[in-house]
């Protein structure tokens, strides 16, 4: 007598590839949708506030501001913490004239400002080095 196996087939292999295949489907359309409205909040941001700030990468605050039609942007350092506020570091003024774009040179604390209203207190804190 010859003996063959049974063989049982399970559907939950199935049903988990169709589960990622729709995943895949839908991250392939949000993804365009959400780079999208981000494009769309940062223009309206710069039209009707003249500015925009948004934290670039692990490592950086990304300063844009609309002047006479263009944009002109600047780039502060930041560091991540874990379980505290992440660290915006802020060049002294004698660093800030040196480093920052011509436009930006005498406008220290109104940019600084502004970086702080949009990203706030609570998730950042803002170090300056003593001059």
């Amino acid at each position: 007598m010859d003996f063959y196996p049974t063989l049982i087939e399970s559907n939950q292999r199935r049903l988990s590839d169709v589960g990622a295949v729709f995943l895949l489907i839908v991250l392939i359309i949000l993804f365009p949708l959400y780079w999208l409205v981000s494009f769309a909040h940062r223009f309206y941001s710069l039209r009707m506030r003249g500015f925009w700030v948004a934290k670039k990468g692990r490592h950086t605050i990304e300063y844009e501001e609309l002047r006479n039609g263009e944009v002109e942007r600047l780039e502060m350092f930041s560091e991540m913490s874990v379980g505290a506020p992440d660290v915006v570091y802020v060049p002294s003024e004698k660093e800030w004239t040196q480093k920052m774009p011509d436009w930006a040179q005498t406008r220290r604390e109104e940019i600084l400002e502004r970086v702080k209203s949009k990203l706030g207190t609570k998730r950042y804190e803002y170090y300056c080095p003593p001059e």
